[in-house]
């Protein structure tokens, strides 16, 4: 099976299995990050895209951004970002801490590690539910933030995985706490062996 040319031509079916799967892993990390702040909190994953990789600062915006790192292995290789701009990471932080929103203005340690805490719960909750849905173990290292373009930000994961395939596969994802919207980015690129895995799981399951 070639991969690339697999997740280029993704059925309809199979993004909205992979969908609904990454849509049980938002309503996890919703539940957890309301019991984490102490704030009533919503995610959804509105879209799913498999999108060429270059195409992705474009999607996901062309300025300095706020990125939430983790790397997946054992069973599920790969690397998962969940991306912000620098406002909406002020903006959820204040949000956290109960403070009005326009409060922080800069993103120091203390921002940067609640961020981080965020975007593991999300990152974590959709490994988990991928994992559930494939029957694999997948393993997370900790977050790391990194703060750069975003070209900057996938040199790692490109050097990995980019001679392999130029697709990734990008998630809308809308955060909603106590009525305040966050449209964020979550994108994963696999190792393509592994996403052969989810692949003949999705057309085991048309078949």
């Amino acid at each position: 099976m070639e991969y690339e040319e697999v997740i280029k031509n993704l059925g309809e079916f199979e993004k909205s299995a992979l969908l609904e799967t990454f849509n049980i892993g938002a309503s996890r990390a919703a539940d957890t990050l309301s019991e984490m702040i102490g704030r009533p909190v919503s995610i959804s994953v509105p879209g799913l895209e498999v999108i060429p990789i270059k195409t992705l600062p474009e999607k996901v915006g062309e300025d300095v951004v706020v990125a939430v790192y983790v790397s997946l292995g054992k069973e599920f290789s790969g690397h998962a970002f969940f991306v912000l701009d620098f406002e909406d990471a002020r903006k959820l932080f204040d949000l956290m801490m109960m403070q009005e929103p326009g409060t922080t203005k800069e993103l120091d340690e203390m921002v940067q590690s609640a961020i981080a805490e965020v975007g593991n719960i999300l990152i974590s909750a959709y490994a988990n539910a991928l994992s559930e849905f494939l029957g694999l173990t997948i393993e997370q290292t900790p977050p790391s933030v990194v703060m750069d373009f975003l070209p900057a930000i996938l040199d790692l994961a490109l050097a990995d995985i980019g001679q392999y395939c130029d697709y990734t596969i990008l998630l809308s994802t809308a955060i909603t706490i106590e009525g305040v919207e966050f449209k964020e980015h979550f994108f994963i690129l696999p190792k393509p062996e592994d996403m052969v895995k989810v692949i003949e799981k999705l057309v085991g399951a048309v078949a």
